[in-house]
């Protein structure tokens, strides 16, 4: 095992020390400094070094293989035990534990993997990215991003196949945009097309809000933020700036506080192994909603391990005509002839609203034009007259299955009214 490897997985097995032990980095690291001198038989004094309040990776823990076989199972009662504080061998325990699970994976691994060389599947032919260009209207820009990304993510892993140095590529990405501009939809299918790439390990997704991150009570939220990415291999989180609480008057609250933590040491911990995307409102919009920078601008932790910002941009009206239709004939709609003329103003208007909700208009717009359309229809239903059943049918299925020009007019009308508008 090289030294670099070496130093990644002795940084994670402190890591996870630190999250077991629940110490503050302070005691960390004076734990370690102690472990090392009972590892080598010292005594404390030489352990504890004046500028103990900065981490780093001292000459001691390039031993941490030796520390590992020195350890053992940590038996009831040795040495370790014997002369370290219990809140310092509950870091110990975590250290070893994850450092021993480590090394061996990193043997499998690498037993797995010498000698083979991984195929190079074209992003373009990956049932995820042609999925995602068939489901959203417009942004071209974005869709170049993700098939950029993809290859340059399986540039990196074959770089490493021939042991060809390279920086770390890490896997966290900031998917900006105004909303309704499709980023969830997005997200969810890049981490499907990583996947089917053989990036990462497995395809197991979890997507959350920021709020869903926090536990009942105070201590429980760290856990559960760790055990999801423990978990899977590919995180989602939407709307993370709702951990934060931007009103000057009153501070973030305790669990809101815990998530953060945790996060930014996940994100630290796991931005290699695992695809981690960030989603919500940002981008090219007014700085009020610019809710990301402000989350990313407060979370330095968080902004630093971000190494792509895929930017969504808003739909033009054309594009906006082409959502609706889109969305009509999924829900089986037929449009009436012309109806192009009566949305496309409608839709000019709306794109320059500070307030346009993109691709959610859209849907909006079709759930108000169907509760037009089943008004419409349960007043014919009333008093219509059939010679035969079978004719009844046909003209039932016909009128369930169209949105009249008047259906759109009557629901451009309530939805001037109700934001007065025009």
């Amino acid at each position: 095992m090289n030294e670099k490897r070496l130093q990644e997985i002795e940084k994670k097995a402190y890591d996870h020390g630190l999250f077991t032990s629940k110490l503050n980095k302070t005691d960390a690291e004076i734990a370690i400094q102690k472990i090392y001198a009972v590892f080598k038989n010292q005594g404390f004094d030489a352990a504890i070094i004046n500028d103990r309040f900065a981490q780093r990776f001292n000459g001691d823990r390039l031993r941490f293989l030796e520390l590992m076989e020195d350890a053992g199972e940590l038996e009831q009662g040795n040495k370790y035990q014997r002369r370290l504080s219990p809140y310092e061998y509950d870091f110990l325990r975590g250290y070893v534990e994850y450092g021993k699970y480590a090394i061996t994976h990193d043997k499998e691994e690498r037993g797995i993997h010498k000698g083979k060389i991984s195929e190079i599947i074209d992003p373009e032919k990956t049932r995820a990215y042609q999925h995602l260009c068939h489901m959203i209207v417009g942004q071209e820009e974005v869709k170049h991003t993700l098939y950029k990304l993809a290859a340059v993510y399986q540039f990196a892993r074959k770089r490493e196949e021939y042991n060809l140095m390279s920086p770390p590529i890490h896997k966290v990405l900031a998917f900006v945009g105004p909303p309704g501009t499709a980023k969830t939809t997005a997200a969810l299918l890049f981490g499907e097309m990583m996947a089917e790439e053989g990036i990462l390990g497995g395809n197991r997704i979890a997507y959350v809000t920021g709020t869903q991150l926090k536990a009942k009570y105070v201590g429980q939220t760290s856990d559960r933020v760790h055990q999801m990415f423990e978990d899977n291999d590919i995180i989602i989180i939407d709307e993370a700036y709702s951990l934060v609480n931007y009103n000057e008057t009153d501070r973030t609250d305790n669990f809101s506080q815990e998530a953060l933590a945790q996060l930014c040491m996940e994100v630290e911990d796991h931005s290699d192994d695992k695809l981690i995307i960030f989603a919500g409102y940002g981008g090219k919009i007014s700085e009020k909603n610019n809710k990301m920078k402000k989350f990313l601008d407060e979370n330095p932790g968080i902004a630093s391990r971000i190494t792509f910002m895929v930017q969504f941009a808003p739909y033009t009206a054309e594009e906006m005509l082409k959502i609706f239709e889109s969305l009509a004939n999924m829900a089986t709609f037929r449009l009436e002839k012309g109806w192009e003329e009566i949305m496309q103003p409608f839709f000019e208007e709306r794109v320059q609203d500070e307030n346009f909700g993109n691709g959610r208009e859209a849907r909006r717009f079709l759930e108000n034009a169907m509760a037009i359309a089943a008004e419409r229809f349960a007043r014919w239903a009333i008093t219509a007259e059939f010679s035969n059943p079978y004719e009844r049918e046909r003209e039932e299925r016909q009128r369930l299955s169209i949105l009249t020009c008047e259906d759109l007019k009557k629901a451009f009308e309530e939805f001037q009214k109700e934001h007065q508008f025009g």
